[in-house]
């Protein structure tokens, strides 16, 4: 996330996704236009590895860029995911909404306190799109690159 956040500074901001849609190809020129630019990065920066300043920081700023290992995602339904084994190896980047003190853990049949993710797969995965780990040791890298951005905003959308 933070080599995105430098990118749209150094670019001068993002376009709408209807005006440069997803092509899932490497060819082709950029067709970036700084006309059609509607939001900027004005700053970013990387927030602590300590759970509780990542709350705290959440609370404060609001959501926060965050890289998660994404392998038990992908199979996630519900509840409180707390994989016993997750590598750290970061391959996905995602959006930390929120966090709670006690939600149901099917694997480890109690309450854990968590985080909510806020994930791009669309509200047909997980619960409405949003994904619930296990908060307290650092599962699948999610506290590993946690940054906060300062987003403004140049056109109505």
């Amino acid at each position: 996330m933070n080599t995105a956040f430098e990118y749209t500074l150094k670019a001068g901001g993002l376009m709408r996704e209807e005006d440069y849609p997803y092509t899932a190809t490497d060819r082709g020129r950029c067709k970036f236009d700084k006309s059609k630019i509607i939001a900027k990065v004005a700053n970013f920066s990387v927030v602590s590895l300590d759970e509780d300043q990542i709350a705290a920081n959440l609370v404060k700023n609001g959501p926060l860029a965050v890289g998660i290992n994404s392998v038990f995602m992908q199979t996630y339904i519900g509840g409180v995911s707390c994989p016993f084994i997750c590598s750290k190896h970061l391959d996905h980047g995602v959006l930390l909404v929120g966090y709670g003190s006690a939600g149901y853990s099917p694997i480890h049949l109690k309450d854990k306190p968590y985080w909510v993710i806020k994930n791009s797969w669309g509200e047909n995965w997980g619960e409405n799109g949003y994904y619930k780990i296990c908060r307290g040791s650092n599962v699948c890298g999610v506290d590993s690159l946690v940054s906060t951005v300062v987003a403004l905003y140049t056109k109505s959308q």
